[in-house]
């Protein structure tokens, strides 16, 4: 599964039938990224954190995929929740493993979305539907109303429809309390198209991109601020991002993200690795995350104490060290390697991280890691 980097977070470059199939296998949540979402998560170190303990994060939008392309990383297709619910429920027609409950709308259109969806089915597939009541997230005893619901209900499958950030965010809070449920779908206005209270778009405005514009043609008192002043910044962001010039801070990475994903964004592992990894621990208790990346051979030992223990320190301080020196600490450079760099860079004039690169001692993506972390 490749990923394709957008400012602070790692889309998975995956199609509809690769993720399907991935979820029957391993399960997870999956959230769906897009343009309001991207611009959102700069600021939301809430929303952040919860996209980081996902386990997918496709992309919903054609201008995303649009804009992979100028990025030099094409995403192979849009995924948005509305496409990949129902696509989610008719590959699992036959699955009686598979039992959903829905969870959003307003009062009465999640049971029917359910009804609609079981017809379709030709099963009780939705096995349960809720619709929560406004502002529910901040009201701890009917969440925990919710949890009890979801648990009684045999779901092996949580799709909830109440609009990001909220959802993802539910998720992520309550995620551990629901131990039968599988697999967490955040799926935004979805529950509302299956109920035929809200149109979706034509399809041909989809496919280009236009959806938004359709969306907001149907709800202009709702999203006119979110499609035309809010999405705005990322346009300046993406163009950072293409001049290399976009700065995640590392400070939020080590506050935030799971030793995992810090590795992943370095360049350092896969999302396999990480998902080979977290399998072994699962059923290891007794071994951290690092410890296990070291004894499969992933990493280095000092590679992982960088991460853990030094990196920690180092983005908290204002005494840089050198590009050679940082990738020596996390033992990506031994002494020997940096002297030749260093002796054919003076030779040549040629710059330094063009040099190893080269030699194929660092890959570029955690060369421009480590550049970051140098110059924030």
């Amino acid at each position: 599964m490749d990923i394709v980097d957008f400012l602070n977070v790692s889309i998975h470059n995956i199609t509809t039938n690769e993720l399907l199939e991935d979820l029957n296998h391993h399960g997870g949540v999956v959230v769906t990224p897009n343009v309001d979402h991207l611009v959102k998560i700069q600021s939301d170190r809430e929303l952040l954190q919860a996209y980081y303990h996902s386990n997918y994060r496709v992309c919903d939008s054609k201008i995303l995929q649009y804009i992979s392309f100028l990025l030099g990383n094409p995403i192979k297709e849009k995924i948005s929740g509305s496409d990949l619910f129902p696509a989610f429920y008719e590959y699992n027609k036959y699955n009686e493993d598979i039992r959903i409950f829905l969870l959003g709308a307003q009062e009465g259109v999640a049971q029917q979305a359910l009804v609609n969806i079981n017809q379709k089915v030709g099963r009780e597939i939705i096995v349960a539907a809720h619709s929560p009541s406004f502002g529910f997230e901040q009201n701890e005893r009917e969440c925990q109303e919710i949890i009890e619901r979801i648990n009684h209900s045999g779901a092996t499958v949580l799709a909830v429809g109440v609009g990001a950030p909220k959802q993802e965010k539910w998720i992520a809070k309550y995620r551990e309390q629901l131990p039968q449920v599988k697999i967490f779908l955040a799926i935004g206005a979805t529950i509302d198209f299956e109920a035929g209270h809200i149109k979706r778009s034509p399809k041909v405005m989809s496919e280009m991109g236009l959806e938004w514009l359709y969306r907001l043609s149907s709800e202009p008192n709702r999203l006119w601020k979110r499609y035309l002043v809010d999405s705005l910044p990322l346009l300046w962001l993406v163009s950072k991002q293409k001049l290399n010039q976009y700065r995640f801070p590392h400070e939020l990475q080590t506050e935030y993200l799971p030793l995992g994903e810090i590795l992943q964004q370095a360049g350092l592992l896969t999302p396999q690795d990480i998902r080979q990894t977290l399998k072994i621990q699962k059923q290891d208790n007794n071994h951290r995350f690092g410890e296990i990346l070291i004894k499969q051979g992933h990493l280095r030992p000092e590679t992982v104490n960088f991460f853990i223990n030094d990196l920690p320190q180092l983005v908290n301080t204002d005494n840089k060290l050198r590009l050679g020196d940082y990738l020596n600490n996390a033992g990506l450079l031994n002494l020997e390697q940096i002297t030749e760099t260093l002796e054919q860079q003076s030779l040549s004039r040629r710059k330094f991280g063009e040099i190893i690169t080269q030699k194929g001692w660092v890959n570029p993506k955690t060369l421009n890691w480590f550049v970051n972390l140098q110059n924030s």
